[in-house]
């Protein structure tokens, strides 16, 4: 957590999971890409299904990637796979740790997509090694059957001891799930290397809508400063933690909390008058 708000560099903008003609996408490569720059949008992942997706760079750094969906027994999973080299597949039988160890042997970055829409629990994930974490809040699902965030699997991760982190995405399809969920990453530099870099070491935080401008951390106390929000939140294992709101009428800007080793880890919460979050990555305190 801490690391992404002190270590130097750039904001950058991105989106993690976007699929085109290439699959079942309703525009070209180059029009994702031209939509997500007119947004002000630095950077952005193909996830094409099955099929790894380049597109040259227009004034926005792509990464290439892929989506494949695995069947092991009932349970379903989606794995995102960022950084994989062309021609990279993975078969739909085979058991998700080991897709997710020929991600990583080929260089790419592994990342667990929609678990609420895939109906995926604790157990499901909890054994799983390597993976960068989980898709907290997917856009299309959300707009479509309303399971897009999934902070509670992420909480029961974190429960358990594992070190995963939370990103939103677009998962874009067609028109109306596009820009609505994306991370700010923190690099040095505005290419693709230093991105995955920071990635893969959680210098980033992912949003919907707030900015998140400062995380401090002085002594035992945990200060965070942000855009106007309705609330805060501090996420910790069971019962810890705290919440904080608005008066009627007003915003938050900043709020405090007092950490404890017990609480394990750390993670906080942004919500807007409209609903819109931004979430941190965890802070481990044991």
């Amino acid at each position: 957590m801490l690391e992404a708000f002190e270590a130097p560099g750039q904001w950058l903008k991105g989106n993690l999971h976007t699929h085109t003609t290439n699959s079942d996408g309703r525009y070209t490569p180059e029009e994702r890409v031209a939509g997500y720059k007119e947004q002000g949008y630095d950077f952005l992942a193909f996830t094409d299904h099955c099929f790894v997706t380049r597109c040259p760079n227009e004034g926005l750094v792509v990464i290439p990637g892929a989506e494949w969906g695995l069947a092991v027994g009932d349970t379903n999973y989606h794995l995102v796979a960022l950084n994989v080299p062309t021609g990279f597949h993975v078969f739909p039988e085979m058991p998700i740790q080991e897709a997710v160890d020929e991600v990583r042997a080929a260089g790419g970055v592994a990342i667990i997509a929609h678990p609420y829409w895939s109906g995926l629990t604790l157990a499901d994930m909890q054994d799983i090694e390597g993976c960068a974490g989980i898709e907290v809040y997917n856009h299309m699902v959300h707009k479509g059957v309303g399971k897009g965030r999934a902070t509670v699997h992420w909480d029961d991760l974190l429960a358990t001891g594992r070190r995963v982190f939370g990103f939103a995405v677009d998962d874009c399809h067609f028109d109306g799930d596009t820009y609505g969920g994306w991370i700010m990453v923190k690099s040095q530099y505005r290419d693709a290397d230093s991105i995955l870099e920071a990635v893969k070491s959680g210098r980033f935080y992912a949003s919907t809508g707030p900015e998140i401008k400062s995380v401090e951390k002085d002594g035992s106390i945990l200060r965070v400063e942000c855009s106007d929000v309705a609330e805060i939140n501090f996420l910790s294992r069971q019962w810890c933690g705290k919440h904080e709101e608005a008066p009627d009428g007003e915003t938050l800007k900043a709020a405090e909390f007092c950490l404890d080793r017990g609480q394990g880890y750390v993670r906080i919460e942004v919500m807007d008058s409209e609903g819109r979050a931004a979430w941190t990555n965890p802070l481990y305190l044991s």
